[in-house]
């Protein structure tokens, strides 16, 4: 079959036209295939997914109209256009043929040029609907592109310019001393340190995208202290949903160490469990669980007792800025780039990130690989 011409079904019960039709397609530079029967003509239809389909309507078996109506109801036939060919001229007839679901109705005997430029101008049209249903799906996704672009600097305005602002004016309100008693001072302070604290986290999110949009993400795996790099950044990130009253859980257990390249596992510890805190029930449950491998590997399990996630979202949510593109209505803060930045990391090591099933609320599990030959470790 020459991967450049179009591909016609050819579908008739009688050997002499349904050849003939063959040889003459043929010569107008169509390649040609043929069925015997309706049985024959829908195998066929699905095996080649042919440019169109000529088929007679009395045949033995399946006629022309009920293949045509099976086909409709399969989603890869179902855009196929017909040419019915019969013998059958009346008005009533072609109408039928025509509410068939067939794009033409060529009755026999027919004469070959009108036929084929029946073909052309089918053709023609399905072309001309396609190259418009492009453009379509094309404006369509630069329109969502233009969105989701406006959703997102909309959102670096906020999560940046509002801990920044808070910064700004606790530092201003402590240098100016404008406060009444020590414990405004400190308070202020504090303000200042959280905010810094939020913004330290976005920035360094920023410049984790960027490493993976260059492909230059650290891979060489340093021992993981478990108070340092586990416990202390969890707690930070923690206390910022002190409010919500969640109870945190941990099971953590190494017999060997774990080995991954620091700040990006931390970064993406911290946004696993920053996302059971932050989707997690004012006082519900997060549990976090850690098994070591048993050289430099890991298994980590954050379970938390909010809504979960459906099973046809689940790799939606690993997209790049997915809860930004929920619209103006966004209940929840943050650049929506958690699950990215972690299953990014992980994936660079040989592991994955992925979310299990789960009784109640969501569980996502983390696997880092045993150290690999072509590892880089120390310390």
């Amino acid at each position: 079959m020459e991967e450049d011409k179009i591909t016609i079904l050819v579908i008739d019960d009688e050997p002499a036209i349904r050849l003939g039709l063959a040889a003459t397609l043929g010569r107008n530079g169509y390649n040609v295939i043929t069925a015997v029967n309706g049985d024959d003509g829908f195998l066929k239809a699905k095996q080649i997914l042919p440019a169109l389909i000529v088929s007679d309507v009395m045949m033995p078996a399946m006629s022309g109209f009920e293949m045509k109506q099976q086909m409709s109801e399969d989603p890869q036939l179902a855009h196929i256009p017909f040419i019915f060919l019969t013998a059958r001229t009346s008005n009533e007839d072609r109408v039928a043929g025509i509410r068939n679901g067939a794009d033409d109705y060529v009755a026999k005997p027919f004469v070959t040029e009108e036929l084929i430029a029946r073909i052309e101008a089918v053709l023609r049209r399905v072309k001309r609907e396609q190259e418009h249903g492009r453009e379509q799906a094309k404006q369509a996704a630069q329109d969502e592109m233009a969105k989701l672009r406006t959703e997102v600097l909309q959102n670096f305005n906020h999560e940046l310019r509002t801990p920044l602002g808070n910064v700004m004016m606790s530092l201003d309100m402590v240098v100016n001393r404008k406060f009444s008693t020590p414990e405004e001072q400190s308070e202020f302070i504090r303000i200042a340190h959280s905010s810094a604290d939020r913004l330290e986290s976005l920035i360094a999110d920023i410049i984790l995208l960027a490493d993976i949009d260059q492909n230059k993400l650290n891979t060489i795996r340093q021992t993981i202290d478990l108070e340092n790099h586990i416990f202390t950044p969890v707690k930070k990130r923690l206390a910022r949903y002190e409010s919500k009253g969640l109870q945190f859980v941990h099971d953590v257990s190494l017999s060997e160490a774990i080995k991954a390249p620091r700040r990006e596992f931390v970064q993406s510890l911290v946004h696993l469990l920053d996302n059971a805190f932050r989707f997690s029930p004012d006082n519900g449950k997060v549990e976090l669980m850690v098994r070591s491998g048993e050289n430099g590997g890991a298994t980590i399990i954050v379970q938390d007792e909010g809504k979960g996630i459906p099973v046809e979202l689940r790799d939606k949510v690993f997209e790049r800025f997915y809860q930004v593109s929920q619209g103006d209505a966004r209940e929840y803060q943050g650049l929506g780039v958690g699950l990215t930045v972690a299953r990014a990391v992980f994936s660079s090591l040989g592991g994955e990130v992925k979310i299990v099933d789960s009784e109640i609320g969501c569980c996502i599990q983390a696997t880092l690989p045993d150290l690999r030959p072509e590892d880089i470790s120390y310390g």
